[in-house]
């Protein structure tokens, strides 16, 4: 094996990427629907997870916040 071959696989296997677990990506999502920033984030997150309304108001959302981004659930 070459060089450039084996400091590219050393590269790929000593960097590690990131895990974003489910209760994360809710309090992700409350945080953001609090300040009303990221909606494209917030949309992105609620899709990827699958995550329910009931969820987000179990977590501690307010009703008025849920029902205002209401369009981003399925």
């Amino acid at each position: 094996m070459g060089k450039s071959k084996k400091r590219i696989l050393n590269k790929n296997t000593s960097t590690s990427g990131t895990a974003l677990k489910r209760d994360e990506a809710i309090k992700s999502i409350i945080k953001n629907i609090k300040v009303n920033r990221n909606k494209k984030e917030t949309e992105n997150l609620i899709n990827l997870f699958g995550i329910t309304t009931e969820e987000l108001l179990e977590s501690g959302a307010a009703f008025e916040e849920i029902s205002s981004i209401k369009y981003m659930f399925i």
